[in-house]
């Protein structure tokens, strides 16, 4: 049994509440921070949902779910962009706009259950070097190294002789990556934003937590991308990538749902095998034929899917070696 706790100053309406206890979820109602911050709220597993007012009080409870290792989701009752932005960088999954439908929170809910937030450092974890990777830096590493995605988004990439480059996936928190030898596939792994990550001996990681179903779920990531690149028509490869990413990264939005990473048309080209015109221009067809968006401009720009793939690379069940 899952609890649903909504917190602050404002309520949905009683058509989502009932929604959400007839899909089986149990409701707690508490609008005072007070009483979380002195931890009278212990059920579990436990889903929180915030009702966006101002910044501190995201911030304090932010800190308070991170302390609880509680995933949380914001609703953004007055759709102000700074109090997005403050609930993303005070560790929510998702931030639901004002007009919040049922079918959307109740998807937000089903992808906290079964995704993995970012893991906080454990003691129980064997010990590693914690590193902080500024965006763009390339991330060294001996052969018989493990790095833990902590924080941020790690790419790698595949350079060819002539000086292309390939994109063959991005990892985010909870995720796993392997060092590879130095050797002639040029693998390379580098951050895509401001990353933390943990390095560890390959023998020291296998002792660490969900191993070896977070090494399944790596294995199982890089099929699903690999099936995506070799799909015949270029306009299916970019759907397809930006399927598998959406799995990763996506979040509910009114259009549909948004990559919440920034992926330029350089990128995605480098991923599909083709050039950035390409992809430009495919990337209007698509547009046209309704089947993605891009909201935001620049920096901000996001890549929203109208119609998506369900692929399941890495929502496994857990597996019976220990305790999730």
């Amino acid at each position: 049994m899952t609890y649903v706790q909504f917190s602050g100053s404002t309520l949905p309406g009683s058509n989502i509440l009932q929604t959400l206890y007839a899909h089986g979820y149990r409701l707690v109602l508490e609008p005072h921070l007070q009483s979380l911050v002195a931890g009278t709220i212990t059920q579990s597993p436990l889903i929180m949902l915030l009702a966006l007012h101002s910044e501190p009080e995201i911030r304090c409870f932010g800190h308070l779910a991170q302390r609880q290792t509680t995933a949380w989701l914001g609703w953004n009752t007055t759709d102000d962009p700074a109090l997005t932005l403050a609930a993303y960088a005070a560790g929510a999954q998702a931030v639901l706009p004002a007009a919040m439908t049922a079918s959307m929170l109740l998807q937000s809910i089903e992808r906290s259950c079964t995704s993995r937030p970012a893991r906080p450092i454990r003691s129980e974890d064997p010990p590693g070097l914690q590193r902080t990777c500024r965006r763009g830096e390339v991330i060294q590493l001996a052969a018989d190294e493990v790095i833990d995605v902590v924080d941020g988004v790690v790419a790698q990439t595949v350079f060819h002789s002539d000086g292309s480059e390939v994109l063959i996936g991005l990892s985010g928190p909870g995720q796993l990556l392997i060092a590879h030898p130095d050797d002639a596939c040029c693998l390379q792994l580098r951050a895509h934003t401001n990353a933390l990550i943990i390095v560890r001996s390959w023998q020291a990681a296998a002792t660490t937590l969900h191993f070896l179903e977070w090494l399944r779920d790596r294995v199982r990531l890089l099929e699903g991308w690999s099936a995506m690149q070799a799909r015949p028509h270029l306009d299916e490869r970019i759907i397809g990538i930006l399927s598998v990413l959406a799995e990763q990264f996506g979040v509910p939005h009114t259009r549909g749902l948004l990559v919440d990473l920034r992926i330029t048309h350089a990128q995605l080209a480098a991923a599909v095998g083709t050039t950035r015109p390409t992809v430009t221009r495919l990337l209007g067809h698509l547009r046209m034929r309704g089947a993605l968006d891009i909201i935001g401009q620049g920096e901000s720009g996001r890549f929203c899917l109208s119609r998506w793939e369900q692929t399941k690379h890495t929502k496994c069940e857990p597996m019976n070696l220990v305790s999730r």
